[in-house]
């Protein structure tokens, strides 16, 4: 037998997954913890994710007992956007920082000024917000120029954990379009703003090498596989980013649409046509296996339901039950769960709101409202983003941390009044990372490996009542556009 390895290096975590080649059967899965960061300011250390690799590693080895001598492939998903600085010996000179770091919000803003909006989304495919690197690079150039000058190179997570595994600084078209300096109509780098940026540095030799989708890293470093226990001749992918990650662990096609609810809420579709939004809400992202991603990402997803359950004192079960007793005209409560800023809409100063109190509020309202807070947001997305491709929705799936809690499935499918679909994937990234793996270890494409692993419908939610909702979103639209307890000290140095 010949094994994959697929690493989902997230927010929170670091997940590892061992598979067989040919079949995509899971042989075993492990993770190890990340640092806890808490936005506006979010940053952690490089190195602290290859610990967690390394500690996940040895674990899902030893707990299936896998003879290490049948791993063939290794290849990395993990959080997007973020920037990673390193030196001339590839060493972090500080802190990455992550997609949900909205420091560089001034930044965001003055290249939008200085560029226009238009611009951005005509050339990245997405109009410009604090999560993209390009206004990271510009926040390390003002703030910490001293960090800017040692950093020999600028790469994206995933690029760093692929350099460590195979010493090549290398990365995948789906990850380039997130850094806000990748041209989606020329396939290519876009230096332009960069070299305003900082016009001595030699652009082209600061960033890594694009790679396409069946395209390897190359093989892992000897002392690397030394340390690991591995064969020389394992095969290292390029690499990609969560959520494109995501799409190919979940088999998605073209009328697919997913919601990905876990530290971040994110609504995306496969389209086979680049996707161009003159409003800028839609981000016109590249996919890991050649066609295209376009999707919305909102920073506020199971976090608020964490802290809806902290506040109750209660499990997670039980907040599910009290939020599925309550119908929505009986619910008088109203959550705006902007709590870390927003990114749609580009709001990264906006702080939550709890509106609709009264005397009759009860705990049930109020685990209701936590849940209705972070789905009806994305409903929104998803109902403008299948209006913008044009693509009747097939199917709508659910995954992340929300798909484990039947809240999140039932309350989606009572608000969109359609089937939500739940597959029999517990990690869609790490899954996703190891059809990349096994496509590059194999030669094979990786949509082809995608759609053989297609993963079996584990639970549909049906609709419980035909309901209009309308009234229900507006109350909910009315709370959320209200700015009045914005984060006001950091609001006025735009």
């Amino acid at each position: 037998m010949q094994v994959v390895a697929g690493i989902d290096s997230s927010t929170q975590s670091c997940k590892v997954e061992l598979r067989n080649l040919e079949s995509g059967e899971l042989i075993g899965t492990s993770s190890a913890s990340h640092p806890a960061t808490f936005p506006p300011k979010s940053e952690q250390d490089p190195q602290a994710w290859w610990s967690a690799f390394v500690d996940a590693f040895e674990k899902v080895c030893d707990e299936s007992r896998v003879n290490k001598d049948e791993i063939v492939g290794i290849a990395v998903s993990a959080q997007c956007h973020g920037l990673v600085s390193l030196d001339a010996a590839n060493h972090p000179v500080r802190p990455a920082k992550l997609w949900n770091d909205t420091e560089s919000a001034t930044q965001s803003s003055n290249l939008v000024k200085q560029y226009s909006i238009e611009y951005w989304i005509n050339t990245i495919g997405s109009t410009l917000g604090p999560s993209f690197t390009i206004t990271k690079l510009a926040w390390l150039k003002e703030n910490e120029p001293e960090n800017f000058a040692k950093a020999k190179f600028f790469c994206l997570p995933h690029d760093y954990l692929t350099l460590r595994l195979s010493g090549h600084l290398v990365t995948d078209r789906a990850g380039a379009t997130c850094t806000g300096y990748y041209s989606i109509h020329n396939a290519s780098w876009d230096f332009s703003v960069l070299k305003t940026l900082d016009p001595l540095r030699d652009w082209e030799s600061s960033l890594p090498k694009i790679r396409e989708p069946e395209a390897a890293a190359g093989v892992i470093l000897r002392e690397v596989a030394e340390d690991l226990g591995l064969n020389l001749d394992v095969i290292v992918g390029a690499g990609t980013g969560d959520q494109m990650a995501s799409s190919l662990g979940l088999g998605v096609e073209v009328g697919d649409f997913v919601f990905a609810i876990g530290t971040s809420g994110v609504v995306f579709t496969i389209t086979n046509n680049e996707v161009t939004d003159i409003e800028g809400l839609v981000n016109g992202i590249a996919d890991a296996s050649g066609c295209y991603l376009p999707i919305m990402v909102n920073l506020n997803g199971t976090k608020i339901t964490d802290w809806a359950k902290s506040i109750l004192g209660c499990s997670h079960e039980d907040l599910a039950e009290m939020a599925l007793s309550i119908d929505i005209a009986e619910n008088p409560l109203t959550l705006s769960a902007y709590f870390d800023g927003e990114r749609t809409p580009n709001l990264p100063f906006a702080t939550g709101t709890l509106g609709g109190i009264t005397h009759q509020s009860t705990r049930e309202h109020f685990a209701r409202t936590s849940f209705d807070g972070v789905l009806m947001p994305l409903i929104n997305n998803f109902n403008y983003l299948s209006e913008l491709v044009g693509i009747e929705p097939k199917k709508i799936i659910l995954t992340g941390g929300a798909a484990r809690n039947k809240a999140y499935g039932q309350l989606l499918a009572d608000m969109v009044g359609g089937e939500i679909y739940l597959l029999d994937v517990d990690e869609s990234s790490a899954r996703g990372a190891c059809v990349q793996a096994a496509a590059v270890a194999s030669k094979r494409r990786v949509s082809d490996v995608s759609k053989d692993w297609k993963p079996k419908v584990k639970k549909i939610y049906y609709p419980r009542v035909d309901r209009d909702y309308l009234e229900y979103f507006k109350r909910q639209t009315a709370c959320a556009t209200w700015r009045g307890l914005d984060r006001i000290e950091q609001r006025e140095t735009i």
